[in-house]
């Protein structure tokens, strides 16, 4: 259903705390034009953890009217209770798919995540991807673990990371020999995120894709046809922006670049804060080098 390129859209604002639904139009239009395979909405990039139930359900229908069916939609449902995911997974049913990362205050065991899963697959009506995101969770997921949760009925891929190229070869290889073939393989990262495609993986999950549409289909385009010199030169001509993001998080950084495109983001919810100045006048001169930054 998705790959080879997600972009994941940050969560536009309004002045006074709602949701920027003509912005995130926009930024649907950019990434479709730019020749994405799949949007996905309510992601880390698009701050989900920051809003409440009717505020994420707004995003959801919001993106659908946008994306209008052009190509596939992605919604997050994660939440720190299952009872919170699955209602969730109702308000996202105009999505395609649903993404659901394992929130969480106690750490999670493997067992634990495995019957979250489980539980949330059985009930909704999308296929559901699963997202291993430890650096912002806590819960590390074995690729034993992501195995079991790939062969429960209702999951349709999931989304992995690797700690470098050679971890994330190592882990996709453990896949395809551990996980249903119709499970989806992908991985996420917006500089490692493509060596996922170069080791045959379906899916390049990006965060930076979702305010930078076009560089990173080049880059994946390349990745599809096996091209790793061509990949690796547009990896590194993007490396000032990873960096960025890396360090601020793709949420703080789309806040600073929407509006220069043009965008209106609005602020982030407290307590975050935009990144320091030198970081808005750095972000401005890689737009200023970038000829076609959409």
């Amino acid at each position: 259903m998705l790959g080879p390129l997600v972009a994941y859209l940050p969560t536009p604002r309004t002045a006074d705390g709602g949701i920027g639904t003509q912005s995130l139009a926009v930024l649907v239009d950019r990434a479709v034009a730019a020749g994405v395979d799949g949007i996905a909405v309510l992601g880390s990039s698009g701050g989900f953890a920051y809003l409440d139930r009717a505020q994420r359900r707004t995003v959801v229908d919001a993106a659908a009217e946008a994306v209008d069916g052009r190509v596939p939609l992605m919604a997050g449902i994660g939440a720190l209770t299952t009872q919170a995911v699955l209602e969730h997974a109702d308000d996202a049913s105009r999505a395609d798919a649903l993404l659901l990362g394992t929130s969480a205050y106690l750490p999670l065991t493997a067992d634990e995540v495995v019957g979250l899963y489980r539980d949330v697959a059985a009930h909704a009506v999308r296929p559901v991807w699963a997202y291993h995101n430890p650096r912002t969770t806590g819960v590390e997921l074995s690729t034993e673990t992501i195995a079991r949760i790939a062969a429960l009925d209702g999951i349709g891929g999931f989304k992995d990371r690797g700690t470098d190229a050679a971890d994330l070869r190592r882990r996709y290889d453990e896949h395809v020999a551990a996980v249903p073939s119709d499970v989806e393989i992908g991985f996420s990262g917006d500089a490692l995120g493509v060596q996922g495609l170069l080791a045959g993986a379906r899916t390049w999950h990006c965060g930076l894709a979702g305010i930078l549409p076009r560089p990173f289909v080049e880059i994946a385009a390349a990745a599809t046809a096996g091209d790793r010199e061509q990949v690796d030169a547009g990896v590194d001509q993007l490396l000032p922006w990873t960096d960025l993001a890396a360090t601020w998080g793709v949420a703080r950084i789309a806040a600073l670049v929407g509006p220069l495109l043009g965008i209106e983001m609005g602020d982030l919810p407290r307590p975050l804060l935009l990144p320091p100045d030198d970081v808005r006048q750095a972000l401005a001169r890689l737009l200023e080098e970038q000829p076609a930054p959409a």
